[in-house]
C-alpha cells in the first residue's frame, strides 16, 4: 500500500511540474512568435505605406525619439507618418531595420499580370521566384500571412488597378524561435528528469515515518487477532460448561453471539491486512460463472429462512485471471451484506454478464433497503471505507461490523478491477463489480 501511495504521489508531482513548465513553455515560445510576427507586419505595412521601400527619412524621423512634440515629416508618396503609429513603431523599428531586412515585392494587375518586380533587397530570391510566390498568394486571395519563411502583405494600390505584394525575409527570427522552442523544451524535459530523480530519492525518505507506523499497524492488527483468539476459546468454552451444568438461556447465547461477531472481525482484520500486504499474487484462470452460481446457491436456504426472495441471473463460460478462493470469498461477503441489509421480506438479485469492454466480466447484486437505512440516491462509494455504517444500521441489530466492504474492495483491486455503489431512488442498492 505504501509502495503504491508513494508511486500516486511521485506521478501527481511529475504530472504538475510537466503541466507548469508546459504552460510556461508555451506562453514564452508564443509572445516570442507573436513579437516576430507583430515586427514583421510592422514593417510590411511600413513598406506598404511607402511604396514598397522605407521612407528614406526614416533616420530623421527616429532621430528624436524623446521628443514627443516632434512634427513628423511625411513619406516621399506625400503621406503623413502619422504620429501615434510612429510611436509604436519604434517599439519594433529601429534606424538599422532598413538595411538589416530583406525584403521584396511584386505589382500584379487585376488579372493576375505582372506589372513589376523589385528583389534589389535580397539576393536568395530570383524574379521568377518572386513571381511564383506573388501569383500564387493572388490566387489564393490571401491577404496576410507565411509563404515559406516570408511574411507577405497584399494590398491594392492607391489606384486601385493593381495588387502589390510585399514579402520579408524572416528566415533569422523563424530559426532563433525553433532554437528556443528546441531549447526551452530539452531544458524542461531535463529538468523534469532531475526534479524526477530529486523527488524519487527524497520521497522514500519522505514516506519512511508513514511505512514504519503502517508496518507497526499491520504487526499490531496480526498480534492483536493471534492475542484475542485464546480468550475468545476460553469464553467460549466456558459458555459450553456453563450450559452443560445448567441450560440454555437467553445469556449464554447472547454471549456466545458476541464471541462469534469478535472472531468474525478479527478474521476481516488479518484478511484485509493480508490482502494489503501482498504485492503480487499468483493467479489462474478461474470459472466466475461457476463460483458465483455455486455460492448463491448456498445462500438461498438462509434467505428463505428470513423470507427474503433472492433471484440470480448468471451468464455461462464466463472466467477470468484471478484466485479461486478469493473470488469466493468477494461473492460471500457481498451476499452476506446484502441479505443483512434488505428490507423485510425485500429482494436480491445477482447478474453476471460480459461488461461492454472486451475481456471483462460485470458482477452486480441488487438489494431492497428498508427505511431505516438512511441510503440516499447517487454513488455510495463511502460505504468501501472500513468500519463505515450509516447511523441507523449501526443501531439495527444486523451485527454487521462495517469492514466486509472493505475486503471486497481490496480484493476487486487486487485484479486490477473496480466496485462502485450507487442507489437510484434511495430504496435500493447496486454493488456491481467489473473485473
Amino acid at each position: 500500500m505504501i509502495r503504491r501511495l508513494r508511486r500516486k504521489f511521485i506521478i501527481v508531482a511529475m504530472c504538475s511540474m510537466l503541466a507548469v513548465l508546459a504552460v510556461m513553455v508555451c506562453i514564452m515560445n508564443v509572445s516570442s512568435y507573436r513579437s516576430m510576427v507583430a515586427r514583421a507586419d510592422r514593417i510590411l505595412q511600413m513598406l506598404a505605406d511607402n511604396g514598397g521601400h522605407f521612407p528614406t527619412d526614416l533616420h530623421d524621423n527616429m532621430r528624436d525619439k524623446n521628443d514627443k512634440n516632434m512634427r513628423p515629416e511625411k513619406y516621399p508618396n506625400g503621406q503623413f507618418f502619422p504620429r501615434d503609429i510612429l510611436a509604436e513603431d519604434r517599439a519594433f523599428i529601429s534606424e538599422e531595420t532598413p538595411y538589416d531586412t530583406r525584403f521584396f515585392s511584386v505589382k500584379l494587375d487585376q488579372d493576375g499580370s505582372v506589372v513589376s518586380v523589385d528583389t534589389g533587397r535580397i539576393t536568395a530570391v530570383k524574379t521568377e521566384d518572386a513571381i511564383a510566390y506573388a501569383q500564387e498568394i493572388y490566387a489564393k486571395g490571401k491577404t496576410k500571412g507565411f509563404l515559406d519563411n516570408y511574411r507577405f502583405i497584399n494590398q491594392v494600390t492607391e489606384e486601385g488597378d493593381c495588387n502589390r505584394i510585399i514579402f520579408v525575409d524572416c528566415g533569422k527570427e523563424l530559426d532563433s524561435f525553433h532554437r528556443l522552442l528546441r531549447n526551452s523544451a530539452g531544458a524542461s524535459l531535463l529538468g523534469t528528469f532531475a526534479v524526477f530523480v530529486l523527488v524519487l530519492i527524497f520521497s522514500k525518505r519522505v514516506f519512511k515515518p508513514v511505512e514504519e507506523s503502517y508496518m507497526k499497524q499491520k504487526r499490531f492488527i496480526t498480534d492483536a487477532s493471534h492475542e484475542l483468539k485464546t480468550p475468545l476459546t476460553i469464553i467460549s468454552a466456558n459458555v459450553d460448561l456453563l450450559e452443560m451444568e445448567g441450560e440454555e438461556s437467553q445469556w449464554t447465547q447472547s454471549i456466545r453471539n458476541q464471541v462469534s461477531r469478535l472472531r468474525h472481525l478479527t478474521e476481516q482484520m488479518v484478511t484485509l491486512s493480508r490482502l494489503e500486504e501482498e504485492e503480487k499474487p499468483v493467479l489462474e484462470r478461474c470459472d466466475l460463472s461457476d463460483i458465483v452460481a455455486e455460492i448463491t446457491e448456498n445462500f438461498e436456504p438462509l434467505a428463505m429462512s428470513k423470507e427474503k426472495q433472492l433471484t440470480k441471473e448468471i451468464t455461462e463460460g464466463l472466467t477470468c485471471m484471478a484466485e479461486k478462493e478469493k473470488l469466493g470469498q468477494l461473492v460471500s461477503l457481498l451476499l452476506d451484506n446484502a441479505l443483512k441489509y434488505a428490507s423485510e421480506k425485500g429482494e436480491i438479485r445477482v447478474t453476471l454478464t460480459p461488461a461492454k469492454k472486451g475481456g471483462r466480466s460485470c458482477l452486480t447484486v441488487w438489494n431492497t433497503v428498508g427505511e431505516e437505512s438512511s441510503i440516499q440516491a447517487g454513488n455510495q462509494d463511502v460505504l468501501f471505507e472500513r468500519f463505515y455504517r450509516t447511523d441507523s444500521s449501526r443501531n439495527s441489530g444486523t451485527g454487521g461490523s462495517g469492514i466486509g466492504l472493505s475486503v471486497v474492495k481490496a480484493i476487486v483491486e487486487r485484479y486490477g478491477g473496480k466496485i462502485t455503489a450507487k442507489s437510484e431512488d434511495g430504496k435500493s442498492i447496486a454493488f456491481q463489480v467489473v473485473i
